[in-house]
């Protein structure tokens, strides 16, 4: 998370998040795989609603387990990969409101049918890939028309009568773009009439599995009021869902769609793709690619960090709940008695701990990667709890370490301002502080030279 100002001023950085010379190796068969590049389609009102198309998913991913990351303008606007392992390519096409309904033969010239069959089959046609054309725009209602198509689509379509007739009608419109615009995995046929078009064997088969795999969505707002529809609809949900508070979410908003723009605008990925394919040898071809996937993806990590605070000052305690005691906390009376800590101090490392039980409790997502979020805060935590203490033993005269010298540096030196990475939601010094006293209590570090503190009497 940053603050407001902060986020006023401070240009979005392309290559934030996973670093490209860590980047792991992809998953899915279809980051190995090179997209191809669709030069001269880079106009700003594509990108901008493409992104705030992408964003939809993106603010889904903030409370839901079951999207892993989005990687933007792979192969398809975007990809969304899910936790199953699988991956969903999305086509985004904004219509103006004068140019009308979407026809069938304007979704296979125009509306990406085509863009979107050839790209499936780049990707061999997986089991685990699935399809999505996302549009503002309706769809032409006539019967056999593109309403009829959408409700064709998908593995449980609502409409299975006249399926058949519907693939050839498709085959025989992918088939006529085919004669314009350079497919790679749309057969070329002889230019005739429509209905004298020679079938390729198998290529009807091939459309009735497209459509099983796709789905035609029309739920994305118009332009002028996609911002407002995901402000109001996804994000302030999920910040509420997450329990967050002082959370700008217009400024939230603009640096989530920024990000996610600034990944589809990264114009470097050409050469360096350009690169791989003249290199002979292509040793380094697999991960030149995975820093390409790398400096594409939004994570959810990523979306966090893009959360704006209207201010940096925080509560001990949620303001609105009833405080909770945070249970145990035998072992870390005992420590803080055996290193000296006054009364005074020690009832307030209570205090602390208990603030840190609490908001951690109430404000965590809830998602799988709790977990990893406090194991990379304690870490960060207890890396500074140690060097309090070689700080305290240097310079005790006798060599020995002094809890008291240990919880006043601690309390200097234990701030938000010191962590490496942005926290899971936002946080004070007390709480840091607070969680520093839980990890006492567990035994991971003491106030003294260590001691049993198991058997030590009360």
């Amino acid at each position: 998370m940053v603050d407001r100002a902060e986020a006023d001023s401070d240009a979005i950085d392309t290559d934030r998040g996973v670093s490209s010379e860590d980047a792991p190796a992809p998953a899915h068969a279809i980051f190995r795989l090179a997209p191809a590049e669709d030069s001269g389609t880079d106009t700003s009102g594509r990108y901008r609603y493409q992104a705030e198309v992408a964003a939809r998913d993106c603010l889904a991913m903030l409370t839901e387990d079951a999207i892993d990351f989005v990687v933007c303008e792979w192969h398809e606007d975007f990809v969304v990969a899910y936790t199953d392992g699988s991956v969903e390519l999305v086509s985004v096409k904004h219509r103006e409101e004068n140019q009308g309904t979407w026809s069938l033969v304007e979704l296979c010239k125009s509306g990406g049918l085509a863009h979107l069959f050839d790209r499936w089959c780049a990707c061999e046609c997986a089991s685990n890939v699935r399809l999505r054309l996302a549009t503002n725009a309706a769809l032409n209602p006539a019967k056999g028309n593109a309403g009829t198509l959408a409700q064709m689509c998908g593995p449980e379509p609502g409409v299975t009568d006249g399926t058949p007739a519907m693939a050839d009608k498709i085959a025989r419109q992918m088939l006529k773009v085919r004669w314009k615009q350079p497919y790679a995995h749309i057969p070329l046929t002889e230019e005739c009439k429509l209905a004298d078009i020679e079938l390729p064997a198998g290529f009807v088969d091939r459309i009735c599995r497209f459509l099983s795999v796709l789905e035609i969505s029309c739920s994305p707002p118009q332009r002028e009021h996609i911002a407002d529809v995901n402000i109001q609809s996804l994000l302030a949900p999920a910040v509420e869902r997450l329990q967050l508070s002082h959370v700008d979410l217009e400024a939230s908003y603009r640096g989530i769609v920024n990000r996610i723009e600034s990944a589809n605008r990264n114009e470097s990925e050409r050469g360096q793709l350009a690169a791989c394919i003249a290199d002979p040898s292509r040793v380094r071809y697999s991960t030149q690619l995975q820093q390409r996937v790398s400096r594409r993806s939004v994570t959810r990590a990523l979306l966090r960090e893009q959360l704006v605070l209207t201010t940096p000052q925080l509560p001990a305690f949620p303001r609105g709940r009833t405080p909770t005691v945070a249970p145990g906390g035998v072992k870390l009376r005992r420590k803080l008695r055996r290193g000296g800590v006054p009364a005074d101090e020690a009832a307030f490392a209570e205090q602390l701990r208990s603030a840190w039980y609490t908001t951690w409790s109430e404000r965590r997502s809830g998602l799988a990667g709790d977990d990893t979020d406090l194991l990379n805060l304690s870490t960060e935590v207890l890396a500074v709890v140690f060097d309090c203490r070689r700080h305290a033993r240097v310079n005790n005269t006798s060599g020995n370490i002094s809890g008291v010298a240990v919880n006043d540096l601690l309390a200097q030196r234990l701030t938000v301002e010191m962590l490496t990475t942005p926290p899971p939601f936002a946080l004070s010094k007390l709480h840091l502080q607070g969680l520093a006293y839980q990890l006492c209590d567990e035994c991971l570090f003491y106030f003294s030279e260590p001691f049993d503190a198991d058997e030590e009497a009360s």
